[in-house]
């Protein structure tokens, strides 16, 4: 009896550390294995810039010394679905059937992404004019998503790649 509940307890503890592993080895991974394809009412989610849930890197180039640029290609923005609730998480509220994220300074007139699925990655926007350097954030909005819905939100550091070059 003695020896069964030990090998227990060993399991148990096994059982934690993998658990503890997998949760702190990146969220991104886990949550996007599992859970909807498609964006629907009564959803967590999290906005991911460059594939990071918060402190991403935007890469910007910008000309002579303006203080706006554009970003370079090959970056992406998504959604993922969340079985956990991270700290700067989104809800789709009642109807929310999309997410629109919106990149750039608050005052421009920044286009919005849209998102129907989950973990199908686009194209961060190469037009919209973002800062040289600093930080900002990414804005993912449940649209119509009605009573409930809540934001989520990236937070960005711009890289200048032209001033190091």
């Amino acid at each position: 009896m003695i020896r069964t509940l030990s090998r227990l307890g060993g399991l148990v503890a096994l059982a934690l550390a993998l658990t503890a592993v997998s949760l702190t080895s990146g969220t991104t991974a886990f949550a996007s294995s599992v859970g909807p394809t498609h964006v629907g009412p009564h959803q967590w989610f999290a906005g991911e810039v460059n594939g990071m849930m918060e402190n991403a890197t935007v890469k910007v180039v910008c000309p002579g010394p303006s203080t706006m640029g554009r970003a370079l290609p090959g970056q992406t923005l998504a959604v993922t679905w969340l079985p956990v609730i991270a700290r700067n998480f989104g809800y789709t509220g009642a109807s929310g059937r999309a997410i629109a994220a919106t990149v750039g300074p608050p005052v421009s007139a920044a286009p919005t992404i849209l998102f129907t699925t989950y973990n199908d990655p686009l194209p961060f926007p190469t037009n919209t004019p973002v800062p040289c350097d600093g930080t900002g954030l990414v804005v993912f909005s449940p649209v119509a998503g009605g009573k409930g819905a809540k934001v989520a939100t990236v937070t960005v550091s711009y890289d200048n790649v032209g001033a190091s070059a």
